[in-house]
């Protein structure tokens, strides 16, 4: 009998125990054994941050717990459907997840429960009704609502969110209904954002992750450190917290992930999750507001990356050049703040990001530096002369990288500079107070680039036009034809001349160039300079006269 009963405790002892860690519990105990913390510090100090935000795929939970689903709080003896009825709110006013009970509303609830019902609606009307996202699937559990728990988080995290069933209405893989839970006062010192503007980004943030479930959420991506898609549906709702309630700021606290190393892998999920929210905005800064809903769009079908690289085709766009652009943006914060420039008016309080310095004294090298995939890379080099540069960059391979720099001037002003995939770049003018910075992508997926830099000065170096863009250029799309131009000496005048192809001249433009500086300046031609002519199809000649020097380049024009 003993024996039957041992064997008996034996086979019930792993149910036992799983039931026990179906919990909070074992939610901690999986995140303290894990490697999903993230490198959020806004500050380089050792102060602890609560967890943003939760998630776990399901599929992770049945390899965590055996199952992909575990029960929900069940000791919340209160709820509170909200006015317009998308949300229900369950709670409780006594024990260790007690609400305040102040109560000074119409509506006869906690005063904390009336807020969190007002911030619900606030974002959901504005995910549905502004942004045009499609509703959260329904879980239909005690009613078609939302749930929202409020538990006891103690600083640890400011909430979870749980993808619970997969929709069975959809022929997607891993679209799932969803709960929340979040914290009943945000009062303990991890939150960095207290109180009820805690309570409403935190209810913003994770409402646009129940939203996001209803789309689509991969697990795995192929992506090396990505966490799945998951770092995607983290940069998305980070953005939209900061859309919904953009005087709070809990964002910037988890900024430092980036700022502190801004060299790794773009999807590096431990690092950037909460970091690039930032870089949404500026994508959709650049093109405009629907960029962000198209990519979930997408997501319907395909990985966030490639939806991302889908989208940004769709703008004439590319991801490696947004990417490159945003980093140089990025330099651009804290005491660097100049709003010409700067990612949005909050990288005034961003972190200043770490560059790798070097010091340039007649020539220097860079040998072998390594880029990781997807990732930008910057280099600061400082002078103690005056000099005329050349720049030669050179990735191992045959390796292709996108390139910009700027000329920091010590805050009387900038230049910027993209150069494309150009490898031996004419600089110019640099002075010994000033600062050159380089920033070098890596738009390659899966491989890493080793990366050869050197720097010259040069005495002279020659004037010529370096690109023509758009090539050919069509008249119809109404944007300016650029021209990219080389100066390599300080000129009075400079003169734009375009011939047809029988050599005839059909504009005829000077101007004062005795303020140009040697170096790379762009000049652009509206269409009515093309239009008022009625100039037709074909090829024409741009010529340009810097004093004495004369460049010539064919473009293509289009009617």
């Amino acid at each position: 009998m003993n024996k039957l009963l041992l064997i008996i405790v034996f086979i019930l002892a792993p149910l036992i125990m799983l039931r026990a860690e179906d919990s909070f519990s074992a939610v901690m105990r999986y995140l303290g054994n894990s490697d999903r913390q993230h490198e959020s510090k806004a500050t380089q100090s050792s102060k602890p941050l609560a967890i943003k935000s939760l998630l776990i795929h399901p599929d992770e939970r049945r390899r965590i717990l055996g199952k992909a689903q575990y029960s929900r709080p069940s000791s919340l003896p209160e709820s509170y459907i909200t006015s317009d009825g998308n949300f229900k709110f369950h709670y409780t006013t006594s024990g260790y997840y007690a609400v305040d009970t102040t109560c000074t509303n119409g509506e006869g609830i906690p005063d904390y429960i009336y807020e969190a019902a007002r911030a619900a609606e606030y974002v959901y009307r504005l995910l549905m009704d502004t942004l045009n996202y499609d509703p959260p699937p329904q879980d239909n559990i005690e009613g078609p609502e939302t749930d929202i728990y409020i538990l006891n988080f103690a600083g640890y995290s400011y909430a979870y969110t749980y993808p619970e069933s997969e929709v069975s209405s959809t022929s997607r893989r891993y679209d799932y209904t969803a709960y929340m839970e979040i914290d009943n006062d945000y009062k303990e010192t991890g939150y960095g954002t207290k109180g009820l503007d805690g309570l409403r980004v935190t209810i913003a943030h994770e409402y646009f992750h129940v939203v996001q479930l209803g789309y689509n959420w991969f697990p795995n991506n192929g992506l090396p450190s990505s966490g799945g898609d998951e770092y995607f549906l983290e940069w998305s709702s980070t953005w939209f917290e900061e859309r919904a309630y953009p005087r709070v700021n809990d964002y910037i606290q988890y900024l430092g992930g980036f700022f502190y190393n801004p060299g790794k892998s773009i999807w590096d999920y431990n690092s950037y999750a909460y970091a690039l929210g930032p870089f949404i905005y500026f994508l959709e800064n650049t093109y405009d507001n629907d960029l962000l809903r198209k990519v979930w769009e997408n997501i319907k079908s395909r990985y966030a990356f490639q939806a991302l690289i889908n989208v940004l085709d769709e703008y004439n766009g590319s991801l490696a050049n947004q990417y490159n652009n945003y980093v140089n943006a990025c330099y651009f914060t804290g005491n660097r703040y100049d709003e010409s420039y700067a990612v949005c008016p909050d990288a005034a309080q961003f972190p200043m990001m770490s560059v790798t310095q070097y010091q340039f004294n007649q020539s220097l090298s860079i040998p072998s530096s390594e880029i990781r995939p997807f990732a930008t890379q910057p280099f600061a080099v400082s002078f103690t002369s005056d000099q005329f540069l050349n720049m030669n960059v050179d990735p191992d391979d045959d390796g292709s990288l996108i390139g910009s720099y700027i000329i920091d001037r010590q805050g009387s002003d900038y230049f910027y500079r993209n150069f494309d995939t150009q490898q031996d770049v004419f600089v110019g003018e640099v002075r010994k107070e000033e600062q050159l910075v380089v920033f070098l992508t890596n738009p390659e997926i899966n491989d890493t680039i080793a990366v050869d830099m050197a720097f010259q000065s040069t005495e002279t170096t020659p004037s010529k036009i370096l690109k023509i863009y758009a090539n050919p250029y069509i008249i119809q799309e109404q944007s300016p034809l650029y021209v990219e131009l080389q100066i390599g000496k300080f000129i009075s005048e400079l003169n734009f001349r375009i011939f047809n192809i029988l050599g005839q001249r059909v504009y005829d433009y000077t101007i004062d160039a005795s303020s140009l500086e040697p170096g790379i300046h762009t000049f652009s031609f509206t269409e009515d300079v093309f239009r008022s002519r009625n100039l037709s199809s074909g090829i024409y000649l741009l010529q340009i006269r810097a004093d004495s020097d004369r460049m010539i380049k064919k473009f293509t024009l289009l009617n």
